[in-house]
């Protein structure tokens, strides 16, 4: 059997052991179009948030200022930690370091860390998560210190001050920290903390099970709480072993789906669960915070299942969110949506309704995405690789990237040679400094019909779609897995009987021409601007063959640097379509009206309309309605 990967620290008893066990940060590094979306992250929004977001100036409470002392710091240090120390840009580098120093600095003798202002548990579970990942990439000899006293102080005061609201929500983030920490350290008062925050967080276990609220619970229908705390049974699975926890995930995932689901790859919240409307939107937080969320599953249930939904969010909805210099973002992202603008509060129908949601602007909506959203990308790129508990590596969510780790004697690197999901070809080249045997596991996607993997040339048996392949053999410089996952463009009928076409993990939306107006200008390209359609958006899919077919094309392109922007994007389906003018505006024009229910009367010809990712563009008709041809 192979030995245990040092940058990958296992469960320690009594602690479960977990199939996959994540590797330091800085192990899996993006190359490509992803290293180029971490580069317009660093040039754009991440690496300007302090001059264009006052509150993450010098005063911040968390620099040791008496400025702002609650979520929002944390959120932004959280990411801004992850992408420097992925992309390795000095100028974030040097940002993300003041904030460990004065971090660290503000640390209290009572073990105590952040603004005095604000003893709130909730952001201190951000920042101690934020510490954890930079003590991995740089081995940092004050953090776990640091992070026993703070785990101390908090096991020694939850009694007399216990979690609250968020806190209450949200305690699964701190108890995967004291879990890493006891992997670490072995200091099994970590997990008598742990268990205390079990007793007083909510109970999510009974709201997955049917999406009813316990009784005194917080928020549980809040979205981001929601995408937050499905990390919380497989989080406590790996120290009860209880069945329950481990098979809770799915329940939760599935009728968040059968109540909520949308039609471009996640459930509804706006802020709270909104249901099935395809005028509903996601919040940008909840995107970033499910792919933290899926991370932690996969390495509990090393569900392929799950694999498929990270890449489905990160693809569709994440990408969709920013635009593609990554200097704007929205609040709310929505499967159809034609304009883009500003209104008075109250007039769009979302749960929370802040009049800014579907701008696009360095900070759209209620002041939380802007700080958040800076982890999504970073946090893709970490997992998208693991360690197997028998000393191997699996690729996990599948993108351009390349993994690095000790494996024997030996430091093995794969790279994932691919324009994936662009193309439907990874190429997994091995670098070893010695020939060794391990087991390497592909993730085979369960929506690929006919997938084909090839070693060397050589076909490998047993290729299953919805599985992890797993080849155990000597592996040595130069050996090549060619993984090939055909592609067919499909047709989902959603709740409300619209139609999605997808191809792969990609959503694919009508391309429509957009007109901005600038609301605010800002210097550097950070302006606030609105969306206006410059082409018709009001269309309905000609049925195909059958009814959940279309007839499309798949038309190619080169590859560009960024495959997100809509005129050069590599990959875009034709299809014949047919305009339905009764289908129109609301809400002062400013949403889409719900798709008409059921196939519908056109008016006019039949028009082929080009449909692109929709992760390419901000304006978007995802959910169609559907008519048949003639």
């Amino acid at each position: 059997m192979s030995q245990p990967i040092p940058e990958a620290t296992a469960n320690r008893l009594p602690l479960h052991a977990t199939p996959l066990i994540p590797l330091d940060l800085g192990k899996v590094r993006a190359s490509g179009w992803l290293a180029n979306q971490l580069r317009l992250q660093a040039e754009g929004m991440t690496g300007h948030a302090e001059e264009v977001i006052p509150e993450l100036g010098p005063d911040s409470a968390w620099r040791g200022g008496d400025g702002e002392n609650w979520e929002k710091g944390p959120y932004y240090f959280r990411g801004l930690v992850s992408l420097a120390l992925l992309h390795d840009d000095p100028a974030l580098l040097a940002k993300a370091q003041s904030w460990v120093e004065a971090i660290l600095a503000g640390q209290q003798q009572n073990g105590q860390i952040g603004p005095l202002s604000n003893p709130d548990w909730w952001p201190r579970m951000v920042v101690t998560w934020a510490l954890r990942d930079y003590c991995e990439a740089t081995g940092d000899p004050r953090i776990i210190p640091a992070l026993l006293r703070y785990s101390r102080y908090l096991g020694d005061n939850l009694a007399n001050q216990p979690l609250r609201d968020w806190a209450r929500a949200r305690a699964a983030d701190q108890i995967d920290t004291l879990f890493w920490l006891y992997n670490r350290t072995q200091e099994t008062f970590l997990l008598d903390v742990a268990d205390t925050l079990r007793e007083q967080a909510n109970r999510w276990n009974e709201f997955f099970a049917d999406l009813e609220v316990p009784e005194g619970d917080y928020r549980s229908v809040h979205a981001v709480n929601v995408s937050q705390a499905m990390k919380y049974p497989v989080v406590l699975y790996q120290r009860s072993g209880a069945e329950s926890d481990r098979t809770i995930f799915g329940t939760g995932w599935r009728n968040l789906r059968a109540r909520h689901g949308l039609a471009f790859g996640m459930w509804s919240g706006t802020e709270g669960l909104a249901g099935h409307a395809d005028n509903q939107g996601v919040e940008l937080c909840s995107m970033v915070e499910q792919i933290l969320s899926n991370a932690m599953a996969l390495k509990a249930l090393a569900d392929p299942d799950i694999g498929d939904e990270q890449e489905r969010i990160a693809f569709n909805l994440l990408a969709g969110a920013t635009t593609k210099d990554f200097r704007q973002h929205q609040y709310y992202s929505l499967p159809n949506m034609p304009v883009a603008r500003r209104n008075r509060k109250g007039v769009l129908p979302f749960v929370d309704d802040h009049g800014d949601d579907l701008l696009l602007s360095p900070h759209a909506g209620f002041h939380c995405c802007c700080y958040n959203l800076h982890m999504g990308w970073p946090k893709y790129v970490q997992y998208a690789w693991m360690a197997t508990s028998d000393g191997g590596l699996a690729a996990v969510a599948h993108g351009p990237t390349a993994v690095t780790a000790s494996i024997g004697d030996a430091t093995v690197t794969i790279l994932a040679e691919t324009d994936y999901p662009f193309e439907d070809t990874i190429r997994f080249r091995v670098t070893a400094s010695t020939p060794l045997e391990f087991p390497l596991l592909v993730r085979i996607p369960g929506w690929c019909a006919a997938p084909v993997v090839q070693v060397n040339g050589a076909p490998v048996d047993g290729v299953a779609a919805g599985a992890f392949l797993r080849i155990a053999r000597q592996w040595q410089t130069g050996d090549v897995v060619v993984a090939e996952f055909p592609a067919d463009v499909s047709v989902t009928t959603g709740a409300t009987e619209a139609k999605t076409v997808w191809r792969g993990p990609l959503a694919f939306s009508l391309r429509i021409e957009e007109t901005a107006e600038i609301v605010t200008a800002n210097p550097d390209g950070f302006d606030e601007f609105e969306l206006l359609p410059a082409s018709s958006w009001n269309y309905a899919l000609e049925q195909g063959a059958s009814a959940s077919a279309i007839t499309a094309a798949t038309q190619r392109r080169p590859m560009p640097a960024n495959p997100w922007l809509p005129e050069t994007t590599p990959l875009r389906l034709t299809t014949a379509a047919r305009r339905v003018p009764g289908w129109g505006l609301t809400a002062e024009d400013r949403l889409a009206d719900t798709v008409p229910i059921g196939a519908v009367e056109s008016v006019g010809p039949s028009e082929t309309v080009d449909l692109v990712p929709c992760g390419t563009q901000t304006l978007r008709i995802t959910a169609f309605p559907w008519t048949r041809s003639g």
